[in-house]
């Protein structure tokens, strides 16, 4: 079965076996949704939210809210995986965003502040895996909608994860519509809680990852006192649309 016509999906069939995702346990959303891209990617359920939970071994701490969200790059690319993490918080991310869905590759984004230096908003407290958006639809109640749809290993709440919680009949014809991942959050919303605008795309090879990078955006240095290191590890790279 295909999804609504408006809407853009790094998968096209909506079946669950196209859909090979899985929830979190306490503070695992960063693994869990590094496995579940991967699994995207492969089509069959081949990695587990445990091995890059073993992988990173002390920097693992659940009481301290889980892990550095760098790391998530680290251990995709020492898979053979391209992917980096940076920031798009000075350019048009949802441009960006939305063209990585249209490549098929998914994309890890962390959703609301875990820290907040001044104003500065450092690190997102939940990762999730942007999957799908929408063009601007009218639903058979008459509103215009435009929306993104994530895998959110923790929702609809943590222990329940359910690949169809967020099918809805939208048309009003009395059956449920498919819709990629398992959240929909409406393009405002998705807007003020992808606060620090990081992002991880994943891509299936290194090269992948490059051309695409090198024909779409470019990295601006930070400050000489931040220095580039500690630039990407605190906020990500900051990247700009070409």
């Amino acid at each position: 079965m295909a999804f609504p016509r408006y809407v853009h999906s790094v998968v096209a069939d909506s079946s669950e076996a196209a859909w090979p995702v899985s929830g979190q346990g306490w503070n695992e959303c960063s693994f869990t949704s590094i496995a579940n891209a991967l699994n995207l990617l492969a089509g069959a359920a081949r990695h587990t939210k445990d091995e890059f939970a073993r992988e990173v071994g002390p920097l693992f701490q659940p009481r301290l809210g889980g892990t550095l969200p760098p790391l998530k790059a680290i251990q995709l690319r020492r898979r053979g995986y391209g992917a980096h993490f940076g920031s798009l918080a000075r350019t048009d991310g949802e441009r960006v965003l939305r063209d990585l869905v249209d490549r098929g590759v998914p994309t890890i984004v962390d959703i609301y502040t875990a820290f907040q230096l001044g104003t500065t908003r450092i690190y997102g407290m939940h990762a999730t895996l942007l999957v799908g958006y929408s063009e601007p639809y009218r639903s058979a109640d008459g509103r215009l909608r435009e929306e993104y749809y994530l895998v959110d290993p923790q929702w609809p709440e943590l222990g329940r994860f359910d690949l169809r919680a967020n099918n809805a009949d939208r048309d009003g014809d009395g059956v449920e519509e498919p819709f990629p991942g398992n959240r929909t959050l409406e393009r405002a919303e998705f807007l003020r809680l992808w606060t620090t605008r990081n992002y991880c795309p994943v891509f299936r090879t290194p090269e992948e990852h490059a051309a695409w990078y090198a024909a779409t955006l470019r990295r601006v240095p930070g400050p000489p006192l931040v220095g580039a290191l500690l630039q990407g590890l605190l906020f990500g790279s900051d990247d700009r649309l070409r």
